[in-house]
C-alpha cells in the first residue's frame, strides 16, 4: 500500500504547480468494520489527518476572504485619494474664464507638472 502511495505521488508531483509534494490520505470511508489483516491503526491515523486538514482549510478560506476583502479596501482608498487628488488639482487651477476641459486634460495628460503623485504619496 505504502509503495502504491509512493509511486502515485512520485508520478503526480511534476504535473502539480506547487513545489511541495500532494497530500494524499489512506483511509477508508465505509461504514463497515475493517476486515482482518487491514492496517487499522494507519487507517485511522490517516482518517484523523484528512479531517484536521478540513477544518483547517475551512479555517484558513475565512483568513482568505478577510485578507482579499482588505487587499480590496485599500485599492478601493488608493483610487479615492488619487481621484481626490485629481479634483483638488482640477479645482485649484481652474479660473472663471479659463477652458475647463483644457485644464483637465494638461492634468491627466501631464500629472507629473501638477505634483499629483506627490500629493498622493
Amino acid at each position: 500500500l505504502m509503495r502504491v502511495q509512493s509511486a502515485l505521488i512520485w508520478n503526480i508531483s511534476p504535473l502539480m504547480s506547487s513545489a511541495q509534494p500532494p497530500v494524499m490520505y489512506t483511509t477508508s470511508l465505509w461504514s463497515l468494520p475493517f476486515e482482518s489483516g487491514a492496517p487499522v491503526r494507519l487507517l485511522q491515523a490517516q482518517e484523523r489527518a484528512l479531517l484536521r486538514d478540513l477544518r483547517s482549510a475551512i479555517d484558513k478560506r475565512i483568513e482568505n476572504k478577510i485578507a482579499s476583502a482588505r487587499r480590496f479596501a485599500v485599492r478601493v482608498r488608493n483610487h479615492a485619494k488619487m481621484v481626490d487628488c485629481y479634483l483638488t488639482t482640477y479645482y485649484n487651477n481652474k479660473s472663471l474664464f479659463g477652458n475647463k476641459k483644457q485644464i483637465s486634460d494638461q492634468i491627466i495628460e501631464h500629472p507629473q507638472n501638477y505634483h499629483i503623485y506627490e500629493g498622493l504619496s
